[in-house]
This record gives structure tokens, sequence and C-alpha cells, in this order.
């Protein structure tokens, strides 16, 4: 259940990341509660994943344990009403949630994250978002305590929530709305030709590097600055969509770190605009 020395490039979207000393894949929450005690006994600090996308580790070794959620999975439906472990991928589960009539997450299709983060960063697309369909999470707290909280608890925002100051989601119940399968099958193709139209598809990113500024798109400001295309090292600004870095093989995280200063630097000194990191930067 817990491995020593796990290569972290091997568990992120973006294949990027040195060793951690300590890593945890629990299969259920009986694990997952074992898993965090015996953490918090040794002092060890905790770092949750899901899918491992919308998050960069450094190149050198973490003194932590990584738990990654992705086998804690289950979909359990109820009218309306479905609970989602957080193993859950959005892709597959927009296509099986379509299958009983149920609309939500098939605007969410192309997002390639799991419940777990999707919660966390309060995932969106196309007008919609994770507080949109939310109703109760639930949680293994840093004492390694079940607790149940509501969506509005968890202060649900762009791309940000409170959800790591209470702990670990493993599960969390949605209120989706009735809708004909084949009308849901239609608004998923169309937003998945958008994605593989305007997104690099198929290859190594960690999703949007930056939010959007109020008002204005982190891609388009940085294209505007002349960076699409703009590489140092393996890390490239995508050249179909310039809030996209990808991995062109041997992708190091500090030219990851160090293109997005470059991008950040630029966009000030030309708008006056501080981009702000939407992905997760792990020290």
């Amino acid at each position: 259940m817990i491995f020593q020395n796990e290569l972290l490039k091997n568990h992120t979207t973006f294949k990027i990341g040195g060793y951690v000393k300590f890593f945890s894949k629990p299969k259920n929450v009986k694990e997952l509660v074992y898993v965090v005690k015996l953490s918090k006994d040794k002092n060890l600090r905790i770092i949750p994943i899901s899918n491992g996308s919308d998050i960069i580790f450094p190149d050198y070794e973490l003194n932590a344990i990584v738990i990654k959620l992705d086998e804690m999975k289950g979909i359990n439906i109820s009218d309306d009403i479905v609970e989602i472990f957080s193993g859950e991928g959005l892709p597959k589960l927009a296509i099986y949630l379509e299958n009983y009539g149920l609309s939500g997450f098939e605007y969410l299709y192309g997002i390639p994250g799991k419940i777990g983060g999707a919660v966390c960063k309060n995932a969106g697309a196309y007008g919609v978002e994770i507080k949109n369909l939310l109703l109760k999470a639930f949680v293994v707290n840093w004492e390694g305590e079940i607790i149940e909280l509501n969506s509005s608890e968890l202060n649900l925002r762009y791309r940000e929530s409170d959800l790591l100051k209470y702990g670990i989601l493993y599960k969390a119940i949605f209120k989706l709305k009735k809708d004909n399968p084949e009308n849901i099958r239609k608004r998923r193709k169309e937003f998945s030709e958008i994605r593989k139209k305007t997104q690099p598809y198929g290859i190594p990113t960690a999703g949007c590097m930056f939010k959007n500024p109020s008002g204005n798109s982190a891609g388009k400001l940085i294209e505007s600055v002349g960076l699409k295309g703009f590489r140092i090292g393996d890390i490239k600004i995508s050249e179909k969509h310039a809030n996209f870095f990808i991995n062109l093989g041997n992708g190091k995280a500090e030219d990851v770190l160090k293109l997005m200063e470059i991008a950040k630097k630029r966009v000030y000194e030309e708008y006056g605009i501080i981009l702000e990191e939407e992905v997760v930067i792990i020290k």
C-alpha cells in the first residue's frame, strides 16, 4: 500500500517530477484513513493527487508522501443524484452519465482530470463549473477522520476551493439535470471538437498554466507578446494555445518555472496584468 522512492513523472500528465520518499494508492476509504493516520503519526507532509494533472512537482526528491486517488472508484445513481468517488475520470464519467440521461459532466468531458482534482480546483468549461453540480463532499480530514461537508463550506470559486483545508476528498454527491441522452451526446461531441481544434491533444501537458484574468484570456495575452512556440529545454509554449506548455520528452520542472516567469514578466510589462498560476506548484 505504501511504496518508497517513487518517480513522480510517472504519475503526472505533464510527465515531470523527481522522486518522492513515500507514495500510496489507496483503493478504498479504509485504506485512505490508514495512510493518513500513519502519515500523521510519522509527521509526514501529505500531498494528495488524483490524475496528476494541473500540478508541477520539482525535479529534486521530496520528503513527503504523495497519495494518489485514482484507484478509488465507484458511481452510484439515484434518480438525478449521483455519488462519485475521487478516482473516477471526467471523460469516462461524462459518457457513462449521458447513457442515463444525466446532464452536467458533458461540459467537463475534455478535462483530463478526475473527481478529486475537479472538486479541489472547481473545474469548469463552457459555462459550467463543479460548484454548479456539487451537493456534498465526503472527506478524510488530516486527523484521519471521515467528515461530511456541504458544497457551500468548500468556498468553491474560480479554479480554487478550501477543500484541502479540511482534508482529502474520497467521494462527492452531485445533483444533475435530466435530458435526452442524444442531446447530451451532441453537446459533448461539440465541446470535444472545439477542444481538439484549439488545445494541444495527446501531448504531455499539465492543463492551463495560468488563470484567465477578469475579462481576458491568459492564452491570448501570452500569444500577443510573441511567446507562442517559445522553448526552454524540452518545455515549449504550445503553438496551438499559448496557455498550455508541452513536454517534448525530457522536460524539467525548473524549465517550466523559468518559462512561466518569462510569460508573466512579458505580459506584465506589456499590459500591466499579473498572471496568476492555475497549476499547483509543489516545492
